[in-house]
């Protein structure tokens, strides 16, 4: 199972596995933050995650799912193309799932 987000006419995808880290900065709803955000909405509120990610990374690595399906790395690299994908899509939504 995995996240699937889109904004515009970009989408992205990347497991479950890793939700815990996610969480840990935004308990209520982890990546699904982001939805119902425009591009510009989302860019601060990822980037905090980003920063947050970075800042916890050894409490962060303890989360990474034994069965080697996503990693920190992975998760950090996926919050980084979110950023991206928001700011070449400022008007657009987040949705996903």
């Amino acid at each position: 199972m995995s996240y699937d987000l889109e904004i515009g006419e970009e989408d992205i995808g990347y497991t479950y596995n890793v939700a815990p880290m996610w969480y840990s900065c935004y308990p209520n709803k982890g990546i699904r933050v982001v939805y119902g955000l425009s591009g510009e909405e989302a860019i601060p509120v990822l980037r905090k995650l980003r920063e947050y990610m970075e800042d916890n990374k050894d409490k962060l690595m303890k989360l990474q799912p034994d069965n080697g399906w996503g990693s920190y790395e992975g998760a950090v690299k996926f919050v980084s193309k979110l950023i991206m994908m928001s700011l070449r899509n400022k008007d657009a939504i987040w949705h996903g799932d």
